[in-house]
């Protein structure tokens, strides 16, 4: 117990140092907070027609003065950093992501395959609440709170999101989702069958089901997400304006929908990130015990899946406005 715990606070505490670094807000005398939030927010009509990443984007802007001195050297790091790219947003989704493994799968660790028990509804409840929770905690940093790279990409290649942000988010998720992974490992003792799933809620594809089974599903289930996410957190049509504000509930419910089908056939991805994690380190702590498949199998599944969904979503989404 120990020695994970320590390797876990000591790879936390190496992400997060650096990256502290980088979100410390730099100096801005050009921009007055008050005058800029009352010209984004005050205005009825800019309101109703901004989008939750637009607004994220302007939240941005309203940044504190700090010491000149200080504020130098943070402008020398912050210059080895491409531009266009917010690292606030992607630490956010660093932090969102690590929430969402311990959350999602920790609840699969726990009840799963426990006999006369609703455990698919509760997982399915417990996967789209902590999207919901986490996507209105930090969609205001990162934009419709992301917390999946199949949203990541969506979102790119709509254009709703530059394509090297989209990339430094995607590194941030896959930090998270091992991080995630990593804690969990430490809440769940090994060998001690605390973890009913035997892998940290690893995905795979379930006995009975077919790979191409579960990659249909897996296509379909992330395109229900995106398609949900590109009509309710992007602004096109004013006739949404009233639903905006639920944009947030309506994903994690889009979530629990595909949870609740794919549980018993692949477990769920639908967000390649969330399976990267406690398939790694899964992987590493079960090391040669040889006992089962490599959690890592079916992994071509849960990146090809719902990057494919992804796409097909935004194909049906632009033809439509």
């Amino acid at each position: 117990m120990a020695p994970r715990l320590l390797v876990s606070v000591f790879l936390c505490a190496m992400l997060l140092v650096p990256i502290a670094l980088f979100l410390h807000p730099t100096a801005s005398t050009d921009v007055k907070p008050d005058t800029l939030e009352g010209a984004v927010f005050n205005d009825a009509d800019a309101r109703a027609s901004l989008s939750l990443l637009q607004k994220s984007s302007a939240v941005h802007l309203l940044v504190p003065v700090v010491p000149a001195k200080k504020s130098k050297i943070l402008a020398a790091i912050r210059a080895l950093i491409p531009a266009g790219i917010d690292m606030s947003a992607a630490f956010a989704e660093y932090v969102a992501m690590t929430l969402f493994v311990i959350i999602g799968c920790g609840s699969a660790m726990g009840v799963a395959n426990k006999d006369g028990y609703a455990w698919v509804l509760q997982v399915a409840l417990t996967f789209g609440f902590a999207i919901s929770v986490l996507a209105y905690s930090i969609g205001h940093f990162s934009g419709a709170g992301q917390i999946n790279c199949a949203v990541t990409f969506a979102l790119a290649i709509n254009g709703s999101l530059g394509w090297g942000q989209a990339l430094a988010n995607l590194i941030f998720q896959l930090l998270g989702s091992v991080t995630g992974a990593l804690i969990l490992s430490v809440i769940y003792p090994i060998n001690k069958g605390k973890d009913l799933t035997g892998n940290l809620a690893s995905n795979g594809v379930g006995e009975g089901y077919t790979p191409l089974g579960a990659l249909v599903g897996e296509v379909v289930g992330t395109f229900v997400l995106c398609f949900t996410v590109l009509n309710t957190a992007i602004f096109v049509d004013a006739a949404t304006v009233a639903n905006r504000p639920m944009a947030c509930l309506a994903i994690g419910l889009s979530v629990f929908l595909a949870h609740s089908v794919l549980i018993p056939i692949d477990g769920c991805s639908i967000n390649p990130t969330r399976s990267f994690g406690p398939a790694l380190v899964a992987t590493i702590r079960n090391r040669g015990k040889g006992d089962g498949k490599c959690t890592f199998d079916d992994m071509w599944i849960f990146w090809l899946g719902p990057l494919t969904g992804a796409a097909l979503a935004v194909g049906v989404y632009q033809a439509l406005n």
